[in-house]
């Protein structure tokens, strides 16, 4: 696992209360852990000061996944 990936997946398990475990790539933020358009602005927000960079305008929009969440840090999750 790429060190960014384990970073998303801690950051995860921090917000969400959850094992870093369950958080696979295809996992679904809304329909495997009930996440709502609240957490995942705060998702989107952690995950930028996580990586110390913008992940870009409606960002929280484009994330259905934890593979989205790869992509748009840059850890190149497959």
């Amino acid at each position: 696992m790429l060190e960014e990936e384990k970073k998303v997946r801690e950051v995860l398990a921090g917000l969400l209360g959850r094992n870093e475990a369950e958080f696979e790539p295809n996992a679904s933020l809304k329909d495997d852990f009930d996440v709502d358009s609240t957490e995942m602005v705060e998702i989107v927000t952690m995950m930028e000061k996580a990586f110390a960079r913008p992940l870009g305008e409606g960002a929280e929009k484009k994330i259905h996944t934890v593979r989205d969440i790869y992509a748009l840090v840059g850890a190149g999750a497959r």
